[in-house]
């Protein structure tokens, strides 16, 4: 008896470093399954089965906003304002073919901080993937191809956005000021645009 007792005794602790280890270990596991998203103040026309509105998510305050397809189960949007969420991230076996891979659940939103809305002279427009070769005054330039809605067609762009570099290949999501010009050049736009924010960048 003794003999087993002193058995016994040398084995809890060992039992007790197994507990705290697999413990530890799921632990890590659960947290592995959870970030951290910045959700911005406004939607974007976005076309996922249909034209649709996506929220704008980035994972860091120095990435650029990019479409959302899903939705965050427990989480209410409110335009207007910048959420900072902590979210689950779930895989869905077998999703539908026209659904997300990944269950997106809230686990605590961090904060919501109220933005300055839209003035008059802004809009959001939508940056095409490709320049097409256009006509401008005299001569034949490179124009970029822009829209106000997803389910606008595209439109040559005969000015350029200052502040704005663009990189074919990507359609941009763009806030943009718009000033009117007095006296412009006869081959020149009438209006000039200004970027005001980079919205979403996505490879096409």
């Amino acid at each position: 008896m003794k003999s087993i007792a002193t058995i016994l005794k040398g084995a809890a602790p060992a039992l007790a470093l197994f507990a705290m280890t697999q413990c530890t270990t799921t632990a890590n596991a659960s947290a592995g399954d959870e970030k951290t998203f910045i959700v911005g103040p406004q939607t974007a026309d976005c076309t996922g089965v249909a034209p649709m509105k996506c929220l704008q998510v980035k994972e860091n305050t120095s990435a650029s906003w990019t479409n959302f397809y899903s939705n965050i189960e427990g989480f209410t949007y409110e335009p207007g304002y910048e959420y900072v969420l902590k979210v689950k991230t779930e895989k869905i076996e077998n999703p539908p073919a026209d659904g997300s891979s990944i269950k997106y659940t809230l686990v605590k939103q961090v904060s919501k901080t109220k933005k300055a809305e839209m003035t008059a002279n802004e809009k959001t427009i939508i940056v095409g993937p490709q320049t097409v070769e256009c006509s401008a005054g005299a001569g034949r330039m490179q124009c970029m191809q822009v829209k106000e809605s997803a389910s606008a067609a595209w439109t040559n762009f005969y000015s350029n956005i200052e502040g704005f570099t663009y990189e074919p290949g990507y359609e941009y999501v763009l806030k943009v000021k718009t000033e009117k010009i007095e006296n412009p050049p006869a081959d020149a736009s009438s209006i000039k645009y200004t970027l005001v924010e980079q919205v979403s960048k996505t490879k096409k």
